[in-house]
């Protein structure tokens, strides 16, 4: 079975965008050991193009264009044509031109997916909005499931 590789992207010292970390935190300690982590403030081609081709690959971002606190899951093909949603990340290029620019270069777009979590706090020094607060155990259970479903893993 091939490790998954998760990219992690967010900034903990700027409120909801730390989400992804906090949630990847919240991982059974058994399945973090599992899958290769890889944090990221900025996600750039070149991380993308080698988790891609290395095996399946989750990206984790907070995101702007739902409500704070919902959990969506996006494959990369969906991310690419944009319009859907927003990683709030800061990310030196818009995730639509990085997943794009990772296909342009060979990556395996069918080998990964998006799961975001609604942000509304992204300020240096914010804690995580009371709504991120309340949707990361359903957040983190959204990770646990995508895995476990895509692996067989027990994830437990």
């Amino acid at each position: 079975m091939t490790a998954w590789t998760v990219l992690v992207c967010g900034d903990r010292s700027r409120g909801d965008d730390g989400a992804a970390v906090a949630a990847v935190e919240r991982l059974p300690r058994r399945l973090r050991a599992e899958i290769r982590i890889r944090a990221r403030g900025q996600l750039e081609p070149d991380e993308l193009v080698s988790a891609l081709l290395s095996g399946p690959c989750l990206i984790l971002d907070t995101v702007h264009g739902v409500p704070p606190g919902s959990v969506v899951e996006v494959s990369l093909a969906k991310l690419l044509a944009g319009g859907c949603l927003t990683p709030a990340s800061t990310h030196a290029l818009p995730m639509p031109i990085v997943v794009g620019l990772a296909q342009e270069l060979g990556a395996p777009l069918e080998a990964g997916a998006f799961l975001g979590i609604g942000g509304s706090a992204f300020s240096v020094g914010d804690l995580l909005s009371p709504e991120v607060e309340a949707g990361l155990d359903d957040y983190v259970a959204t990770i646990v499931a995508h895995l476990r479903a895509r692996t067989g893993a027990r994830c437990a």
